[in-house]
């Protein structure tokens, strides 16, 4: 677990593995006025491989925000990783009704009374051949495969703006919004990529980027073209924060 209000990595892009996962963290530029980093992140992976739970946080006012929505899920870690190790039909739902319980509950919706801010927050799980994910927010989920590609097909969620967890809290709403799916990988390599909003800065090429990362079969080249990617957002002057976290899942 990591937040960036501790390591905010300003001037600093910052690459890193764990486990299966990949993991890039730049904080901006601070000629450009940046001055914090609001991001977040947690990840788990299994130690045979079988699969990888991730969520990246994207906040807004003050890392408070985040920084709820990361210890909420880091207390539940037991639970999420008890659904993790039954069976591949169960495996979806009951995290979606694991995740959904804790948002709901009366101890964190009052929590998030006293907090600053709000933060937009994704939810990604693989098992297996599956991916499955629980978006609030406008943070992005990609899966990359050349299959995908040739149809145009490369983010899996849809950005939604004004939907935030914290302060303004859409599960105080009547009917909380959010989006949930889950797709099956394809055969060969698939590149699963999260990202906050600092990937598509305007006048940052990420679609050249991901036409790369969509032909990319190693971990070791996967991290290389991350680091290329902060580097060139620091060099451009990108003041706003960019958290990435990728791994390749070869289905058979």
């Amino acid at each position: 677990m990591w937040s960036g209000s501790s390591e905010p990595h300003l001037d600093q892009p910052h690459i890193e593995r764990f486990g299966a996962i990949s993991i890039g963290r730049y904080g901006g530029n601070i000629r450009a006025g940046a001055d914090k980093n609001e991001d977040g992140l947690l990840v788990l992976n299994s130690p045979e491989g079988s699969w990888e739970f991730a969520m990246v946080v994207d906040a807004h006012t003050s890392s408070e925000s985040a920084e709820q929505v990361l210890r909420a899920i880091a207390d539940i870690r037991h639970e999420i990783e008890a659904v993790l190790r039954g069976g591949i039909a169960d495996t979806f739902t009951g995290l979606e009704a694991k995740v959904d319980a804790m948002f709901r509950s009366q101890s964190f919706l009052e929590r998030s009374q006293s907090i600053r801010g709000e933060c937009s927050c994704l939810i990604v799980c693989r098992k297996g051949r599956y991916v499955w994910w629980y978006s609030v927010g406008d943070c992005m989920l990609f899966v990359l495969h050349p299959d995908f590609t040739a149809f145009g097909q490369t983010m899996l969620n849809q950005r939604h703006f004004y939907e935030w967890i914290g302060r303004e809290n859409t599960f105080n709403d009547a009917v909380p919004c959010y989006s949930k799916g889950t797709t099956r990988l394809r055969p060969g390599n698939n590149v699963i990529l999260m990202a906050t909003d600092g990937f598509v800065e305007p006048g940052i090429a990420y679609i050249d980027a991901i036409k790369e990362w969509t032909r990319i079969g190693t971990p070791q080249a996967l991290e290389q073209r991350m680091d290329d990617f902060l580097r060139h957002l620091h060099e451009v002057g990108t003041k706003d924060s960019t958290t990435l976290l990728a791994w390749s899942v070869t289905d058979a």
